[in-house]
């Protein structure tokens, strides 16, 4: 995907990520679900071996039990940030947007109390107006939460069969059923692309 260069004097608007250096797709490692490994792979037309990296799991209870230990998923990275951002003349810019992952969706929102709050370590140069994000960042919220359920349910079921297969057979598993909820033939995890 070719970005625009954007001058620096070019005003953007009010929308705080475009003025911002991405230190968050440069600083996080990004953990991804099966639905977002499930819309990257059919967005992109790519298997998620391509794009994922799997990473000893933060916590036991929920880490993925394969041949290649107990991990979790995350996106790669490339040059130090996320394999998706990529650097114009003046700008980063992510160049799976449309398709990223929830938690890049997400930030740097969080519910507390039922409450939309900005999270406390955020990286970002200037302070979010909830009241405008309110209506949109709630309702994401509450599916990017019913995501991780759902994937931790995945994960739950997989590891519950006492068998350490390879990254391969959950990364099958995990898309033939995401695929399923959506009625929809699975995706290949194996493809040349």
């Amino acid at each position: 995907m070719t970005l625009k260069a954007i001058p620096e004097d070019s005003k953007m608007g009010e929308f705080p990520c475009n003025t911002c250096h991405t230190n968050c797709c440069k600083e996080y490692v990004i953990f991804v679900n099966a639905h977002d490994v499930y819309r990257l792979s059919v967005g992109l037309g790519m298997s998620p071996q391509k794009f994922l990296d799997i990473i000893g799991a933060k916590d036991y209870d929920l880490g993925i039990k394969i041949q290649e230990g107990l991990v979790d998923l995350a996106l790669k990275q490339k040059d130090g940030a996320c394999m998706f951002l990529e650097e114009s003349k003046y700008v980063f810019r992510c160049t799976v947007n449309d398709i990223k992952p929830s938690v890049c969706k997400s930030y740097p929102f969080q519910m507390e109390d039922g409450k939309l709050i900005q999270m406390d370590s955020k990286m970002c140069p200037v302070e979010w107006n909830t009241g405008e994000f309110e209506a949109m960042m709630r309702a994401h919220l509450k599916k990017d939460e019913d995501e991780w359920v759902f994937y931790d349910k995945l994960v739950a079921e997989w590891n519950g069969t006492d068998s350490k297969k390879p990254l391969a057979e959950f990364l099958k598993f995990m898309l033939d059923r995401v695929a399923q909820e959506f009625s929809e033939p699975s995706i290949p995890t194996n493809n040349k692309k």
